[in-house]
Parts: C-alpha cells; sequence; structure tokens
C-alpha cells in the first residue's frame, strides 16, 4: 500500500524532465511504449506545432518569462517552499549564439531555518562552426554525498512515511561547466569552487507520523573544495555499446582543504533479443585516493546500484558493480489477454546484480580489504524481478522486489523507483546534426 501511494504521490508532484531514450535497441521499445500514451490521449497529447502555422497568428515573443512555486522536502531540511523562477529568449538560428537561459529560485528550509537558492546560466556558444554548452551555476544548496546517484523518489519516502536514506550536505559557492556534444561521443570540463558542510536531522514529523527509518545524516568534511572535472562518454556507432570515464581532482596548491584524485569508469551493452526482450549487462568501477571527504566517497544501495540494500547503506573509496537485466518488450497484461487502457502498458524483467565497496569507510572510519579489487567475502549479491511502466516526459518506472543472494542475514526488499534503462550510465551523447 504504501508503495502505491508512493508511486501515486511521485506522478503528481515529480518535476524533473529526463532526456529522450537513446537509439538502442532498449530505447526503441521503451519508445514504443511511450508512443502509445500519444496515441490514446490523441489530440490532447499532440505536440506542438513546428510547421510556422501558429507561429503566423502568433509571433513567439523574443524574451520569455516564468514563474512557479516549488516544494521539497528531506530529513535535513524538513519542508522547503520556494519560487523558481525563468527568464530566456527565443533559441537563434544554428550557428549562432544567443542570449541563453537563465533559471533560479529562493526557498526556505523550515527545519534549520535557513535560506536557499541558486541562479543557473545556459547557453550554446559557437565557437569556429562548433557548438559548445556552457554552464554557470551559483547559490546554496541541499546536496546528496552521492555525487554518482540521482533518486528521483527520494522526497516522496521522506514526505510520506519518512523513507530517507539518502545522506545529505550544505554546498556554497560557484561551478562552471564546457560540454561538447557531437553525433555518438559527449566530452566535458568543469570547474567548483564550493563550500561544503555538514547537516543533521531537522525534520519531526512525515505524513504518516512514522518514525524515521534513518534518524541520523554522515557528517560532510568541511572545507572549501576547488576542483577540476572532467567527463567524456560515447554511444559507440555500429556496436551495442555505451561507455563513461570522469575524473574529479582536487589539490591545496589550488587553494582547495582536500586533496584528492577521484576516478570512475562505467560500461553498458545493449543486446536486442529479437522483438521480444533486450539482454543489458552494465558495470561500473571507481577509485579515490588521498583524502577522503564523505562528499567524494563511493556509496552503494538503492535503486540505481543495489535494489537489496538501502541507499548509500554502503561507502568507501573504492567501488565495483555489475548488474544484468532481461527486459521484456511486450506488454504483459495484452499477452495475458487482461482488458487495459492502451495508455498503460506493463513490461516484466528479471535482474541479477553484484557489489562492493572497500576502503575507508566513512560511515564508521574502518579500513575495508581490498587494493585495486575488493576481497571475495565483500560483495553483496543479489536477483529479483521488477514491473516496468515507461511513459514519457519521465524516466521508467519500476517496482521490484530484490532478493539477496549468498550468506547473511538480510532480507528480500520492494522497491519502486525511477531508473534510466543504463542506470550506472549518466545521460547518452545527443546528436548536434
Amino acid at each position: 500500500m504504501v508503495a502505491m501511494l508512493i508511486c501515486l504521490t511521485t506522478l503528481a508532484l515529480a518535476t524533473a524532465q529526463a532526456p529522450a531514450a537513446p537509439d538502442t535497441s532498449l530505447g526503441g521499445h521503451l519508445g514504443a511504449f511511450s508512443d502509445s500514451t500519444d496515441r490514446y490521449f490523441g489530440v490532447s497529447a499532440a505536440p506542438v506545432d513546428t510547421t510556422g502555422l501558429d507561429s503566423a497568428l502568433h509571433a513567439p515573443r523574443r524574451l520569455q518569462f516564468g514563474f512557479a512555486p516549488t516544494f521539497d522536502f528531506s530529513r535535513v531540511d524538513g519542508s522547503t517552499p520556494g519560487l523558481s523562477v525563468s527568464l530566456g529568449a527565443a533559441p537563434p538560428e544554428p550557428g549562432r549564439t544567443g542570449w541563453g537561459t537563465f533559471r533560479g529560485g529562493i526557498a526556505r528550509a523550515n527545519g534549520p531555518r535557513v535560506t536557499l537558492g541558486d541562479v543557473r546560466y545556459t547557453n550554446r556558444l559557437w565557437l569556429a562552426r562548433q557548438p559548445f554548452d556552457l554552464s554557470l551555476w551559483g547559490g546554496r544548496k541541499t546536496a546528496p554525498l552521492d555525487r554518482d546517484d540521482d533518486d528521483l523518489l527520494t522526497m516522496a519516502r521522506a514526505l510520506l512515511c519518512g523513507g530517507d536514506w539518502t545522506q545529505y550536505h550544505r554546498s556554497e559557492g560557484f561551478e562552471v561547466s564546457v560540454a561538447r556534444r557531437h553525433g555518438w561521443w559527449r566530452a566535458s570540463a568543469g570547474y567548483r569552487d564550493l563550500l561544503q558542510s555538514p547537516l543533521r536531522t531537522t525534520a519531526t514529523w512525515n505524513l504518516f507520523d512514522r518514525d524515521l527509518e534513518m534518524p541520523g545524516n554522515l557528517a560532510a568534511t568541511r572545507g572549501r573544495a576547488h576542483e577540476l572535472e572532467y567527463s567524456a562518454a560515447a554511444r559507440w556507432p555500429r556496436l551495442p555499446l555505451h561507455t563513461e570515464i570522469g575524473c574529479q581532482t582536487s589539490s591545496r596548491r589550488t587553494g582547495s582543504d582536500f586533496e584528492y584524485r577521484r576516478a570512475r569508469v562505467a560500461a553498458g551493452l545493449d543486446f536486442s533479443l529479437g522483438r521480444f526482450a533486450s539482454l543489458v549487462p552494465q558495470f561500473s568501477y571507481g577509485r579515490l585516493t588521498g583524502d577522503l571527504p564523505p562528499q567524494a566517497a563511493f556509496y552503494l544501495g538503492g535503486s540505481g546500484t543495489l535494489r537489496s540494500l538501502r541507499r548509500d547503506e554502503r561507502s568507501g573509496s573504492g567501488l565495483a558493480l555489475a548488474k544484468l537485466d532481461l527486459i521484456g518488450t511486450r506488454d504483459l497484461l495484452a499477452l495475458l489477454r487482461i482488458p487495459h487502457l492502451a495508455a498503460l502498458p506493463l513490461q516484466g524483467a528479471l535482474f541479477a546484480a553484484t557489489g562492493a565497496t572497500w576502503g575507508r569507510d566513512p560511515h564508521g572510519g574502518t579500513v575495508v580489504r581490498g587494493g585495486a579489487w575488493p576481497d571475495r567475502l565483500d560483495w553483496v549479491s543479489e536477483a529479483g524481478a521488477s514491473l516496468l511502466y515507461s511513459s514519457a516526459p519521465f524516466p521508467t518506472l519500476h517496482c521490484s522486489y530484490a532478493w539477496p543472494i549468498g550468506p547473511g542475514t538480510r532480507e528480500g526488499r520492494w522497491t519502486v523507483s525511477f531508473t534510466r534503462p543504463l542506470g550506472p550510465l549518466s545521460a547518452e551523447p545527443e546528436s548536434d546534426e
């Protein structure tokens, strides 16, 4: 019952939009399911006219302004109402640099009684006839310690029943990044100057008046981080292969309070098994050397890694993860001849995964066995089954049950999550052509 309420509440409250599914076998199948929603709703779901007929009647304004109320909730900030605004010009013709877009917001965190706010400027710059995506951000925000995984249901779990397991820290300063996307590859470089500080739990209520599942919050190491970041991703042509590599470096020689090198690689394959299923193996590996502030560590647990573990349940200076998903591409309700709306197709999936963290554990400061690779006794494995619902513009909704494999006293867990087809990887490169 709680899982169903989380689904319904999140579908009503979620505002984050996901990028379009990549042009792969799995992405094509999920896209077909999303298209069925458009076919069902008909004219009410029709896309915006791009032929110029509407613009002949209503000329677009040069500057576009908008604002909307916002709301967030976590165990460290409590209820956080706010207001967001945006200001931008209509996109210019390809090959020309426009004015870009400003997006900002202000909110009041009622738990610690502090004001949060930020502003982001984005624009596509054309330099030497090549497009580069510029992003500038500045402000104060509450951010998860795990920078590699973003759980879209965190707010719903925290608000409904106190099921917020994410670890948080405060981040104040600015970030800048430049990205180049072209065809099958993407590369980016960025710089961060952030004052990072610990947070404590302040929320004292939730809608179902349940006790907090995670009453504490892992304390971040207070300090200013001057960090350089580089990343590259590729969707290899004529191969069902996706790869990604990212590196962050912080040095005291640049005025940072931290000295570390952080690297992470990920890869995924997308095999089509005819018209009936897709087989998706994935792998991720990360290492952190130097200082170990919790805000730079690797975390294991949650919908993006191992569903049988709570989010951020395990952590360390090293991480290894392998996953295998077998995703059916047929509508289960149609196969079972169960009458249903065309806009509500359900897919079935089976999955198996194993992962481990090792090195210095920021949760307790202990050192877990392992050098370049974890000890064989520290791996955590699972298998399970999922029901999937895909509807643009949201990521795929998963309702899963994960069974632990191997020795231990862990029990199986039900989870509800929004995920992408290739979870350990970030958004796929998009063509500029």
